[in-house]
């Protein structure tokens, strides 16, 4: 039979089906860990690195403790856990609080509530204590209102800073004039009805005065859309992605879409090429090194890429037990594979290649007609 001369992984998979090694005895030589069923006595055994332990267990009797019943030495056995005074509920609310008392086995023996109950004496400075709670509830908002609370008065005056925000929406109505240097709008959406935004709109605007303007979008990077007057264009510094319906135009004519260079591109200096999806070559050989087979047949090609060959067949008279099977592949650099030919799955064989053209499968019991088939690669 196959030994496994490592330990056998089998990545938290089920062993299906498996059988621990039946014995009349011990093994000889165990190792700690070592598994095997006693056939004499029908008893499972584990070695424990000193001596064989019966996983059968010696559990003899379960004894019920204080506050308990039940217990026995055969068969199923059930512990109760006795009742005590205590009613069954909720204790402890808003308003009160539970008290318990615990029993040495750490059980509940009586529950109760009890009314939670200040007395109107107990509370001093009561004016003080409600003008401080007033003063903490009534805080302003950043650059809109400013809260002062005066302890010793007792008052809470409001007021208006010097730099005001608007928290919610703002109209003006007649026209808005910012004198400022920086202008800053942080809403998440800017909506112009203007159809024309312009840019650069100084006293004298030429190339000069706008060269470097455009748009900028803030990312971990800038984003831009730049005009340069040197080279009189406009420069992005990102990808254009032109939805697949719209193509590239220069003076009208269309230079590129998403699948065809315009007819009016007549030349080019391409030096490589993607995908070749149609045609027919007709050039010399393509060499290994450059991506083909350096060949026109497909046996020069096998030869110079080094290929493998794969012999099949199939196996099982219902009597042998050792199968010859010859596939004059002329080398012992052979992979050998045995999988059911009904069910696809792998099985395992004693494999003997007996010489460079021949390889012998050896079964525990002689495999049904055409049982199995064979896969040989080299």
């Amino acid at each position: 039979m196959p030994k496994y001369l490592v330990n056998l992984d089998l990545n938290q998979n089920q062993l299906v089906k498996a059988r621990v090694e039946n014995l009349a005895s011990a093994p000889g030589s165990p190792v700690s860990g070592q598994v095997y069923y006693n056939t004499g006595n029908g008893t499972l055994y584990f070695y424990n690195g000193s001596a064989w332990i019966d996983c059968g267990g010696d559990l003899g009797e379960v004894i019920a403790g204080t506050g308990l019943s039940g217990g026995g030495s055969a068969g199923t056995v059930t512990i109760n856990l006795a009742n005590t005074a205590v009613t069954a509920g909720s204790y402890g609310s808003a308003t009160q609080v539970p008290n318990y008392t615990v029993d040495a086995q750490g059980r509940l023996t009586t529950a109760a509530n009890t009314t939670i109950a200040v007395a109107s004496t107990a509370v001093t400075d009561f004016t003080e204590a409600v003008q401080d709670v007033a003063g903490a509830a009534i805080v302003g908002t950043a650059n809109e209102v400013t809260v002062t609370y005066n302890d010793s008065a007792g008052t809470i005056t409001l007021s208006q800073p010097t730099d005001v925000t608007v928290g919610g929406a703002l109209t003006v109505t007649g026209d808005l004039t910012v004198n400022g240097t920086t202008t800053t709008v942080n809403s998440t959406t800017l909506s112009v009805d203007d159809k024309n935004l312009e840019l650069g709109s100084v006293g004298t605007p030429s190339d000069t005065t706008a060269d470097g303007g455009g748009i900028t979008l803030k990312g971990a990077t800038d984003k831009t859309i730049l005009w340069e007057n040197d080279s009189d264009s406009w420069d992005f510094n990102q990808h254009v992605n032109v939805a697949s319906t719209f193509a590239f135009k220069i003076n009208g004519a269309t230079v590129l879409d998403a699948t065809t260079l315009g007819s009016s591109v007549v030349n080019s200096s391409l030096t490589t090429l993607g995908t070749i999806a149609t045609g027919t070559w007709a050039a010399t050989d393509v060499g290994v090194a450059y991506g083909g087979t350096g060949a026109s047949t497909a046996a020069a090609a096998r030869t110079n890429l080094g290929a493998t060959t794969k012999f099949t067949a199939t196996i099982g008279d219902g009597s042998a037990t050792a199968i010859a099977v010859t596939h004059s592949l002329g080398t012992d650099d052979v992979v050998c594979e045995v999988y059911d030919a009904s069910s696809k799955e792998t099985v395992i064989a004693n494999v003997d290649r007996t010489s460079t053209n021949a390889v012998t499968f050896t079964f525990a019991s002689a495999p049904a007609s055409s049982a199995y088939k064979v896969v040989i690669i080299g």
